[in-house]
């Protein structure tokens, strides 16, 4: 018998660069390795990332992942890629960055956004691209520079986003996945090709921007003297992959309409798949290519784990002893909020409301509500938003049979159950895996003809599969009401200004 093979994925996420080896057979992790890079932030919205350091962490992390792989006696079969969304890199003549790669969180793009949002073009614009319209596309990202940094914007000899950059570095290639292009608002999902309005309204052609190719896409002749010299040479397949957010959708074998992955980190995130491209006007969900005739529709929120944090270290004051934030949790799980409603808005919000200016508010206190009730009512104040982005989706692809609950916060079984009552659905636990390096390394074998699109649809999820199943789903539907009303009545009615 010859070695046992594994694939790795590779994670190019915000802040930290991730690989993981998965073992073909059985599917467990044999090796891992991270590396995070420095985020520059300032006053006026920036966010921006050094694209070298970017590139050097992922080369070292896959090196050594590679390493510790041959160590534990297995063969490098293949490498997948997964990154961040949304990031836009200014490249010069001679192929070298001209400023730091902008990231999904700078918002300088703001006005733009929403003067685009505002008319009947930027509508257009989101149907045929399912990019919502806002600062953190670089649709927009463009817009800006051609109007604040116009000097950057006319002599860029082109425009890609981080993983092109880490791709070029490794291949010497310029190309983007379908996914990343779709997250950019200038790629027409109907059509698979740049989107010509888009472009004008970005001020550039298309020749400023890389071939599309497909998710699947394959190269086996990887350069790189640190990745040659961890084993991975030119026999080595490497596949492209796609984006972390419908990647962590094949990660848990969510990849039709029949498991919605619900994942509560720092942020939250809501997302399905569909066999057609889906958009939703009223929360601007997005729309993304997963692979050939597969896509992943939701919405992504600020308001997730973020909100507790602040909750009970801020507002509480719970920050003093280790794991307080877990047992006011576990004190949450069983008190009665009655009345109490949480709009859980603390950092702006993205999905369902896109609203930067968004704030919190906690309507219904009384003299009885102590600190589990607030807890509990921020808990369903995240649930209900995570309901509010999909409701509409799901008049329009159908009800999925399950939900998949993946992160820190839904590793709560009282959090889990509670899903199950407001999404009137069973939810199943996926597990803490990273998903997003997991469907990475499966796309890999997809690419390459080690997996079929059925089999990961068929993949059973790896937390354990523990399930809740409705058992309140009456009880929460007035409550879940009672929230929209709240929100809608913050955001102010027709023709009033807002209260925030």
């Amino acid at each position: 018998m010859g070695q046992p093979t594994a694939t790795i994925g590779v994670d190019l996420g915000t802040t930290t660069i991730k690989a993981i080896a998965f073992a073909d057979d059985g599917d467990h992790e044999i090796a891992e390795a991270r590396d995070t890079v420095a985020l520059d932030t300032g006053a006026d919205g920036a966010a921006e990332q050094d694209a070298e350091a970017v590139a050097d962490a992922a080369t070292r992390v896959l090196a050594r992942v590679a390493r510790q792989t041959g160590e534990a006696g297995f063969t490098v079969a293949r490498v997948g890629l997964s990154a961040a969304m949304h990031s836009l890199l200014p490249v010069g003549p001679g192929d070298r960055p001209s400023t730091g790669a902008m990231l999904w969180m700078d918002t300088r793009a703001d006005a733009e956004a929403r003067r685009l949002w505002a008319t009947r073009e930027g509508q257009a614009l989101y149907a045929r691209t399912g990019a919502p319209v806002h600062a953190m596309m670089p649709l927009l990202k463009l817009a800006w520079l051609r109007s604040a940094r116009a000097d950057l914007h006319r002599t860029a000899a082109r425009f890609v986003s981080l993983k092109e950059w880490v791709w070029h570095r490794w291949f010497g290639e310029w190309a983007v996945d379908q996914a990343i292009a779709n997250a950019s608002g200038l790629y027409d999902v109907h059509r698979g090709e740049w989107d010509p309005e888009a472009l004008a309204v970005a001020g550039i052609d298309a020749g400023r921007l890389s071939p599309i190719v497909p998710t699947t896409a394959v190269r086996h002749d990887a350069h790189d003297g640190e990745l040659r010299s961890a084993g991975l040479g030119g026999d080595t397949p490497f596949a492209i992959g796609a984006s972390d957010g419908v990647l962590a959708n094949l990660g848990v074998g969510a990849v039709d309409r029949k498991r919605l992955v619900v994942t509560v980190g720092t942020s939250l995130a809501a997302r399905v798949g569909a066999a057609r491209p889906v958009t939703d006007p009223a929360t601007r969900s997005f729309c993304y290519v997963l692979g050939p005739g597969r896509f992943v529709v939701g919405g992504a929120s600020n308001s997730g784990g973020l909100v507790l944090d602040w909750l009970c270290k801020k507002v509480l004051g719970e920050d003093r002893e280790p794991g307080a934030i877990a047992r006011l949790l576990a004190d949450a799980a069983s008190v009665d909020t009655g009345p109490l409603v949480c709009l859980p808005y603390v950092t702006g919000e993205r999905a369902p409301l896109w609203d930067a200016g968004a704030r919190g508010v906690l309507a219904g206190l009384e003299h009885g509500h102590g600190a589990p009730h607030l807890v509990r009512a921020a808990v369903e104040g995240l649930i209900f938003n995570a309901y509010w982005i999909v409701s509409g989706l799901l008049d329009l692809v159908g009800r999925p049979d399950e939900v998949v609950a993946t992160g820190q916060v839904l590793g709560q079984p009282w959090i889990r159950q509670l899903t199950a009552d407001v999404f009137d659905l069973p939810v199943r636990d996926g597990g803490d895996r990273d998903a997003s390096v997991a469907g990475a390394a499966r796309l890999a074998r997809i690419a390459t003809g080690g997996l079929t699109w059925e089999a990961a649809a068929q993949a059973e999820s790896p937390g354990g599969g523990a399930l809740a199943t409705p058992r309140e789903a009456a009880a929460y539907r007035p409550k879940y009401q009672r929230f929209r009303r709240l929100a809608d009545t913050f955001r102010g009615a027709a023709g009033t200004d807002p209260l925030w």
